[in-house]
């Protein structure tokens, strides 16, 4: 099998075309330090009051970050994308841009796709912000996994996201890990009972739950990439993690994380089939 990661938020650019009409709805801008692809680092983000320390001296990268409030913009979603296709040694795509302008993850016809302020932009504007940032990052991911498939016979895609500790009631959600899948597709669901397995040998004390803490067949990229590929060679899976603890800036979140992605590598050590 072929691994994809991707991760739909915790982006920090604005389009060029975009800058002129967004010019001032724009948030001040801090430092963002990420892993370079193929670089085993710790991250660090002096923003406003909050900052995460590195935990190794591995270089990074250092990017501007603007500070996109709410929870669409998900950089420890982020974090952990670029940290779990490090240490799988999967293929990695992450939208770069704002997630405070579209939902890259919601279907165009969605109520969720724009945020509330954007809604009240003009229509040429929500048009330049599909064709600029929704568009482009589907047909990336679509065309990766049309690559893919041309060398192996089926591709694994896990799309990272993080959920917020506590339920719309106040309630504190039950599980560190979720795992979203559709339980129609019989490979799908073997592949997650084999991923909990590993992950449970890899980190025993994470909490991983199934489907949880929304289903898989929600609207998603995944579903979306389900529609247009075969289940016999598309597998798409959502990763999602606890804010509670994937966003806390200590070494342990680092080693976690690593530790999952190590653990979802492990999966490939498994006989792989070529494509014919």
């Amino acid at each position: 099998m072929s691994l994809l990661v991707t991760c739909d938020g915790g982006g920090w650019k604005t389009p060029v075309r975009l800058k002129g009409r967004l010019n001032d709805r724009l948030p001040d801008v801090g430092v963002l330090r990420l892993p370079e692809p193929g670089l085993d680092s710790a991250v660090s983000i002096p923003i406003g009051a909050s900052s995460i320390q590195n935990v190794t001296d591995d270089p990074v990268l250092h990017v501007a970050v603007p500070q996109c409030g709410g929870r669409r913009c998900d950089r420890a979603a982020n974090l952990a994308a670029r940290k779990i296709a490090l240490h799988s040694g999967a293929d990695l795509i992450v939208n770069e841009y704002r997630a405070d302008l579209v939902n890259v993850g919601r279907s165009l016809h969605h109520r969720s796709l724009f945020p509330a302020p954007v809604r009240e932009l003009p229509e040429a504007t929500r048009k330049a912000i599909v064709e600029e940032i929704y568009t482009p990052y589907r047909n990336r991911v679509r065309q990766r996994i049309e690559q893919l498939l041309c060398s192996w016979s089926y591709v694994v895609h896990l799309s990272i996201r993080t959920f917020e500790a506590k339920s719309a009631n106040g309630q504190w959600r039950r599980g560190d890990l979720g795992l979203q899948y559709d339980s129609s597709r019989p490979d799908e669901v073997d592949w997650c009972l084999d991923a909990i397995d590993e992950l449970y040998d890899a980190v025993p004390n994470l909490k991983v739950r199934r489907n949880h803490p929304h289903r898989g067949t929600n609207d998603s990229l995944t579903k979306s990439m389900r529609s247009e590929f075969s289940p016999e060679v598309y597998l798409g899976i959502e990763i999602d993690l606890n804010r509670a603890w994937a966003a806390r800036p200590v070494a342990r979140r680092d080693l976690v994380l690593d530790l999952i992605g190590q653990a979802i590598g492990g999966l490939k050590a498994e006989p792989i089939r070529m494509a014919a």
